[in-house]
């Protein structure tokens, strides 16, 4: 699959102006084909450029998860209290936050009345389409169960809010010190130290090897800081660019190793595939498709595999506790938790309790991080700046004693 970007027109005059975006495909011609299929006639098809990417990163016109969760929340609120879909469509286009995510209630609701289902109306639009969220309202429209349906896709919003929540929130502050720390360090090396250095070098007499050693790598340091910065920066915008299957299968069996932090990923990744499948499940899928949308879902290359073997086993005949637990796709916990609610009938619940399970794991293993994160940032700040004070007072009495002699 290649990324391009595209720039394309309605078939129909009246449906708007120019859409641009960015698409994996096959190749140009099929990802062409894509769009007229979706009522859209390319103008301009090409291979995704550092600038086209930034763009859309950046873009103001691309729909952001909190769109995602504001649209599938207020629409829930709307069909729990009985309001007619077109007419919940309407008022989620008049309450949107953005006037895009207002276009693209506005796009749904024609689909709906031109005949469109809900499913397939959303999965025109990136932003709030993903494989799992689209099967669970498919399988609804089969059923009547909008409702049940949409609540169900808000809560696994939700849970994975949540989950975000409790590792970003955990590791701002240690991320905050070490940024300071990085500052702090930069700082001295462009301002602090080589004014000490034209001191002592007017002095005139042999530096001891600390003061050499300190200002050399101040000199590294005052280039080689905002050199990293921004290509952190473009490695992170560009990342789809880079980050080939292979690479992320590599980086993801390294993270599933290391201790603490592979634990970490680990109880992140089985947070996400209990409560994908719960919620699958409970919509109504069988369970094949549930573990299918799950390997969909799941980040890590690695849990992904493991999902695929998964699979095989159960359509084999093996039983999903056993099979989960063999192929160590959760934790052994969550493992268990799963496999008693196998044995008393109760699967959804189960995997419920497995997702609650993680995320207090992740919980209590960000706060182990914790522990060590913040004393080693301090550490390590005042033992630079320690370093730093030594090295030029060291150099300073050097040459003091040469001109006394």
């Amino acid at each position: 699959m290649t990324a391009f970007a595209y720039t394309a027109i309605p078939l129909d005059a009246r449906a708007g102006a120019l859409i641009s975006g960015q698409r994996d495909a096959r190749d140009e011609s099929a990802l062409r084909a894509a769009l007229r299929n979706e009522g859209l006639i390319a103008i301009d098809v090409r291979p995704v450029h550092i600038i086209d990417a930034l763009r859309y990163q950046f873009s103001a016109d691309r729909l952001r998860a909190r769109d995602a969760a504001w649209f599938y929340s207020t629409l829930r609120l709307l069909l729990e209290n009985r309001v007619p879909l077109e007419s919940a469509m309407r008022t989620v286009e008049e309450l949107a936050p953005r006037p895009r995510l207002a276009h693209v209630a506005a796009e749904i609701r024609e689909a709906l009345r031109a005949g469109t289902s809900l499913a397939d109306a959303i999965d025109k639009h990136p932003g709030l389409a993903s494989a799992q969220r689209v099967a669970l309202l498919r399988s609804a429209s089969e059923s009547g169960r909008l409702d049940h349906a949409v609540a169900l896709i808000d809560t696994s919003i939700s849970n994975s809010q949540r989950i975000r929540t409790t590792v970003i929130g955990r590791l701002l502050y240690p991320a905050i010190l070490l940024l300071a720390a990085i500052g702090a360090i930069w700082f001295l090396a462009v301002r602090v130290i080589p004014s000490f250095a034209e001191t002592l070098l007017t002095l005139g007499g042999t530096l001891p090897w600390q003061t050499r050693l300190t200002l050399e790598l101040a000199t590294v340091l005052a280039w080689l800081v905002p050199v990293i910065f921004v290509f952190a920066i473009l490695m992170g915008a560009l990342r789809h660019l880079w980050l080939t299957p292979h690479i992320r299968e590599r980086i993801a069996s390294v993270i599933l190793r290391t201790p603490i932090v592979g634990s970490l990923a680990w109880n992140n990744q089985g947070a996400i595939v209990c409560d994908i499948m719960g919620t699958l499940i409970e919509g109504g899928a069988d369970l094949i498709a549930a573990i299918d949308q799950s390997r969909e879902v799941v980040t890590s290359p690695v849990i992904a595999g493991r999902l695929d073997v998964v699979r095989s086993k159960v359509r084999e005949g093996t039983p999903i506790d056993q099979a989960l637990a063999d192929h160590a796709v959760l934790p052994p916990m969550a493992s268990a938790v799963v496999r008693a609610g196998v044995r008393s009938g109760d699967l959804v619940g189960s995997l419920r309790r497995a997702t609650n399970l993680c995320v207090e794991r992740q919980e209590a293993i960000t706060n182990r991080l914790l522990t060590l994160l913040e004393p080693a940032v301090i550490v390590l700040l005042a033992g630079t700046v320690g370093w730093v004070v030594y090295s030029l007072v060291t150099g300073m009495l050097a040459i003091t004693d040469v001109g006394a002699l």
